[in-house]
């Protein structure tokens, strides 16, 4: 029998995962990242694609079609039949451009996946703290659930049964029915969670090995020091510097793509003969230097951008950890002051009912003690899914 219980904890204790074991787990598996790694696979085709020139043009003309003899092709010198080939060649130095805009993009897509890796370990980590929370409200409410049945059964067989005492008796019930109400609406929240656990990490998780702990915070300083590291603002970087190599491309508009023009000419009873055109379009009308100010314009936008981005962050850092700091003291006055003094209370209150002593002031006892504990569990949990926004503010996966 003992063996038994101890292969069941066992297999018990292994099926729980860690939280960074989940989330390793579904950066493997989850396929928005799936689609993300794609995409940016794709980039080393873009790259090369960037090197290659444009497609020639190739045309067949039939010149010189005569309206009384239109299948004769002998009617003059001028009538031929001809092959034009024309080539399109990139100025010096645009296919270099061409190839720097591409890399820079794919340093956006870099960063993208790593950002969209951030915040998906931070749903995972909220979610799981939230399970947990949930767990723990419930089982603290079946705990207090059969406490508060033992004390009711206590004071109905010992105690004298006056319609005073029925009274408390059944208001002590109808406080149990409300406890019993309330685990079933966490039940259901709990259900829910776990579903969305299990889309996360794209498997279901049975148990979770964390649990719920609250510590004293690191400083600020520390937090607002890893903004650097936030991916989403290191997109936003890369952003910019796609906008300022589309810049330099735009500005090589200036100078127009030469073009060769080759044609080989065919005479039915005259000879044959080619021809060779060199041309290029007239930037005459301002369109690429307005096209150049408009890049300049977009550069300088995402340059804003990514300034307003960074005091983002440091904004919400202050702000989470203004959140944090707060959970951490309201959990020391929790721990060190109201819950100790109500456990003496419960613990009169719980011996005088054997005295016969009022079972409403047990009850409400009983109430507070449970509130208390639930906002303890709150309070931890808050205290968690807030340090999980900091990491994630941080560049933490």
């Amino acid at each position: 029998m003992q063996l038994f219980i101890y292969l069941f904890i066992l297999t018990f204790t292994l099926q729980a995962q860690s939280i960074n074991q989940l989330i390793n787990y579904s950066a493997k598996k989850h396929h928005s990242l799936q689609s993300i790694k794609h995409r940016l696979s794709s980039m080393d085709e873009r790259i090369e694609k960037s090197q290659k020139w444009a497609n020639p043009d190739l045309s067949v003309i039939v010149n010189d079609i005569q309206f009384r003899k239109p299948l004769s092709r002998t009617e003059e010198r001028m009538q031929n039949q001809a092959i034009n080939f024309k080539q399109k060649f990139p100025w010096f130095g645009k296919l270099d451009a061409r190839k720097n805009v591409v890399q820079e993009e794919k340093k956006v897509i870099l960063h993208s996946l790593e950002a969209a890796q951030v915040a998906l370990a931070y749903n995972i980590r909220t979610t799981a703290y939230t399970i947990k929370e949930l767990e723990l409200r419930i089982d603290i409410i079946h705990k207090y659930i059969q406490l508060a049945k033992q004390n009711i059964k206590l004071y109905t067989d010992y105690i004298s049964v006056d319609s005073m005492s029925h009274a408390d008796s059944v208001v002590a019930e109808l406080s149990l029915y409300k406890l019993e109400v309330r685990a079933e609406r966490y039940t259901s929240i709990l259900k829910s969670q776990k579903e969305k656990l299990r889309y996360l990490v794209q498997k279901k998780v049975n148990k979770i090995s964390e649990k719920l702990t609250i510590k004293k915070p690191m400083s600020l300083k520390y937090y607002l020091a890893g903004v650097r590291k936030n991916p989403s603002y290191h997109m936003k970087l890369a952003q910019g510097d796609v906008a300022r190599a589309n810049k330099s491309l735009v500005d090589l508009d200036k100078h127009p793509d030469p073009y060769v023009q080759v044609g080989y000419f065919n005479r039915t009873d005259f000879p044959d003969y080619a021809s060779i055109s060199v041309g290029f379009s007239l930037p005459i009308y301002g369109t690429e230097a307005l096209n150049s100010e408009i890049a300049q314009k977009e550069a300088l936008a995402r340059q804003s951008e990514s300034l307003d981005y960074k005091f983002l962050i440091k904004s919400q850092i202050r702000e989470n950890y203004a959140k944090l700091t707060e959970a951490y003291k309201i959990y020391k006055i929790l721990e060190n002051k109201s819950l100790p003094q109500l456990d003496h209370m419960l613990e009169l209150s719980s011996s005088a009912i054997e005295e016969g002593g009022d079972l409403f002031t047990y009850t409400n006892i009983l109430e507070q003690k449970l509130a208390l504990e639930e906002e303890r569990i709150a309070i931890m949990a808050e205290s968690m899914r807030t340090v999980a926004k900091l990491k994630s503010l941080t560049g933490v996966k």
